[in-house]
């Protein structure tokens, strides 16, 4: 394994973690009934917790998808 792989895990392990923190911190807030949005969670934390989301699988897909092609066509020049 490089130093790179390690590098790219140690940072998905990273923001999943603190993907997992934000969600659970948004849905505590709107459980507990300490949100003042009726009915669950504000616009904001979902806009938030699908931000985040997107960004982890932007960023892994990106890291896969240059595996792929380095394992296809042999490593960049």
């Amino acid at each position: 394994m490089k130093a790179r792989d390690l590098v790219a895990i140690i940072l998905a392990a990273g923001v999943a973690t603190s993907l997992n923190f934000i969600t659970l911190a948004a849905l505590w807030t709107a459980v507990a009934g300490k949100s003042d949005v009726r009915g669950g969670l504000s616009e904001n934390a979902v806009q938030v917790i699908t931000g985040l989301g997107g960004g982890a699988i932007g960023v892994l897909g990106a890291y896969i998808g240059f595996k792929a092609g380095a394992a296809q066509n042999g490593p960049p020049q």
